[in-house]
C-alpha cells in the first residue's frame, strides 16, 4: 500500500495537482515546472524541466512546454530541458527556443546555471 502512495504522490508533484486532478475540469494541463530560474540583474527568465538520461518527456509536459516558448518566443524568457544525472558534471541542454541540442560538462554547466554562458543566439 505505501508503495502505492509514494508513487501517487511523486505522480501528481504535489496536494494541489492532485486536487486539482480529481476535482476540476479535465480539459487543462496542470503540472509542475522543476525550475524557474530569474537573473534579475540581466533581465532573463530561464524556465528548466529537468529529467534523468534514463526519463522521457511525457506528454502533458511537451504541450506545456511548447505552449509556454510560443507565449514567450519574443520575450527575455527562455525554455529548457536538461536531461543529466547528479553529480551534474555533463548536461544534455534542448532548447525550446532555438530547437538544438547542446552537451555541456564541467564549468560550462555552472556558467551555463549562472547566465555566464551563451548557447547560441541567447544574449548572456
Amino acid at each position: 500500500m505505501d508503495k502505492i502512495i509514494l508513487n501517487e504522490d511523486r505522480y501528481f508533484g504535489s496536494d494541489l495537482n492532485k486536487f486539482i486532478h480529481f476535482n476540476c475540469k479535465k480539459n487543462m494541463i496542470v503540472n509542475n515546472i522543476d525550475l524557474i530560474m530569474n537573473d534579475y540583474e540581466k533581465n532573463k527568465i530561464r524556465i528548466i524541466e529537468s529529467k534523468h538520461k534514463s526519463e522521457t518527456l511525457k506528454t502533458g509536459q511537451s504541450l506545456l512546454l511548447k505552449r509556454l516558448n510560443e507565449k514567450f518566443k519574443n520575450s527575455n524568457v527562455k525554455i529548457y530541458i536538461i536531461y543529466a544525472d547528479e553529480p551534474y558534471n555533463e548536461i544534455e541542454i534542448h532548447d525550446y527556443n532555438n530547437k538544438f541540442i547542446k552537451t555541456l560538462k564541467n564549468e560550462d554547466v555552472i556558467k551555463f546555471l549562472n547566465f555566464e554562458l551563451r548557447l547560441t543566439n541567447e544574449m548572456v
